[in-house]
């Protein structure tokens, strides 16, 4: 199986106790066989919807376990290129999911999520 950014959405579902246990199984596995790529605005997004700062702790150290994915200086040329070229379909996303789309693009990963975003990306 190829690397995989699991996005906030997917995280989320995850976390869920009425979410089916497979897909909780599926993102366990991910994490257990080292696939999972942690770009830094996901970890931001997860750490910021924590309910508390015991939570917020708890999700932190879980998180440190992942590994990250930083990106280059010129990424940020790359990624006004990717957005202006999604515009100019007409294809109107927020900032971030164009963000972690590219990424998932030029790191050969596989994305997994529940946004309606990446699918009109795609």
């Amino acid at each position: 199986m190829d690397k995989v950014i699991i996005d906030t959405s997917a995280w989320i579902e995850s976390f869920r106790p009425d979410s089916g246990k497979s897909f909780q199984q599926l993102v366990r596995d991910m994490i257990v066989q080292d696939l999972v790529l942690l770009p830094g605005i996901i970890k931001t997004e997860l750490l910021r919807g924590t309910k508390n700062k015991k939570e917020y702790n708890q999700l932190g150290q879980m998180l440190k376990g992942l590994t990250s994915l930083a990106v280059a200086e010129d990424f940020w040329e790359r990624l006004s290129n990717f957005s202006f070229q999604l515009f100019r379909k007409g294809i109107t996303v927020p900032l971030t999911d164009t963000y972690i789309a590219l990424l998932c693009i030029e790191n050969q990963a596989s994305l997994l999520h529940r946004d309606k975003h990446f699918d009109m990306i795609a």
